[in-house]
């Protein structure tokens, strides 16, 4: 029996560091995550570098002048990564230059048009009394599973914490499935993943259950290629309808926070860690020794070959593996660790190809944030 790492948080990765940090809010807006970063908001320059892209592509100027696209596309996804890397200041600067650059692709040319044209009357400057603040809900999910995974326990909250504020807001939770298995079960199944986001909304946060609603459209609407077991990740989800809120008062900015993320993977058949590894490991090990209030929980996986009991000892073994190092390298106390074995419960690709099996053979970690002082 094989296994993976695999790691879903509401964090990110940095690519060179491994270590996934969110980021501060001035000049934010809601994040869409169109860049992978996770998080409540995001710097405005950002997303708007993806709007003027992606305006431009529907304009068709990837084909009116495919080099200059391409150059702010390149533009825009260096910014993301600049970004990414702390440097939120840089990001964001570039940003602006992407979406200078998109807004100015295929200039039109110069013609004779004697037509007179309307006055342009400028747009009003919206009234700083009435802004407009919005949340969204991005959540995925298991195979064949409609119970939230830990790492979206923060995502719902957001929601929960900005109804509550906003008692007039409503929210129409929609489920969504992939194509595997049959139409009835995939509705039943969408149905249920919504149903669970609203029952913890009205249990958790005390959202009356006349604000909320839950649907489910089975395989309809996918987001992603039901070919591939990434695609089929994506559409496992669900999304949400809520209203925004106007004039909300003495909205407090979110902190600055810093998240920590593990991904990993093992041989098959073994709990025993990569060489490869060690860094990702320590990294988390010297995030626990500098933010001594934090705690993590490891989950260990498996793929589903192999009795069911020896795949629950396997996935636990594994964990536990984690667990061991960051004790006895790094000195982090074991009540602040916790190892969970899962077996094959809780597969995030279909068992039905190496591949798939692959994925399952993996390690999630659930690592406290911190605020940013």
């Amino acid at each position: 029996m094989d296994m993976t790492k695999a790691w879903r948080i509401s964090s990110f990765l940095i690519a060179a560091t491994s270590v996934g940090m969110l980021f501060g809010c001035a000049n934010y807006e809601v994040n869409t995550k169109r860049g992978n970063i996770p998080g409540h908001y995001i710097r405005y320059e950002m997303q708007e570098a993806d709007r003027a892209v992606e305006a431009a592509r529907q304009a068709g100027k990837d084909k009116a002048c495919p080099a200059e696209f391409k150059a702010a596309e390149a533009a825009k996804n260096h910014a993301y990564d600049v970004f990414r890397a702390c440097h939120t200041e840089e990001g964001a600067a570039l940003a602006k230059q992407a979406t200078a650059l998109a807004n100015a692709l295929c200039p039109p040319q110069t013609t004779m048009d004697i037509t007179p044209q309307p006055l342009a009357v400028p747009a009003a400057e919206p009234t700083p009394e009435r802004m407009k603040y919005c949340v969204s809900l991005d959540i995925e999910f298991d195979i064949n599973r409609a119970d939230i995974r830990p790492q979206y326990h923060d995502e719902v909250a957001k929601v929960g914490e900005f109804m509550k504020r906003n008692p007039t807001t409503t929210a129409t939770i929609e489920g969504y499935a992939d194509e595997v298995g049959s139409a009835d079960y995939n509705m039943q199944l969408s149905q249920r993943r919504a149903e669970s986001v609203v029952k913890s909304l009205t249990n958790d946060f005390g959202i009356d259950p006349s604000r909320l609603s839950a649907k489910g459209y089975g395989k309809a609407k996918p987001i992603a290629d039901n070919t591939t077991d990434a695609g089929r990740q994506k559409n496992r989800r669900i999304e949400a309808i809520i209203d925004c809120a106007l004039d909300v008062k003495d909205l407090a900015q979110p902190a600055e926070r810093l998240c920590m993320t593990l991904k990993m993977e093992f041989a098959t058949d073994s709990a025993e860690i990569k060489p490869s590894y060690y860094g990702e490991i320590d990294g988390v090990g010297e995030y626990m020794k500098k933010y001594p209030t934090t705690t993590a929980v490891i989950e260990g996986h498996t793929d589903n070959v192999g009795a069911q009991d020896y795949n629950m000892q396997l996935s636990r073994q594994r964990a536990e593996s984690v667990v061991n190092y960051l004790a006895d390298k790094h000195g982090i106390e074991r009540s602040r660790l916790s190892a969970k074995g899962y077996g094959s419960t809780r597969a995030i690709a279909y068992n039905t190809t190496p591949e798939g099996r692959q994925k399952n053979r993996r390690i999630n970690a659930i690592i406290d944030c911190v605020i940013k002082k």
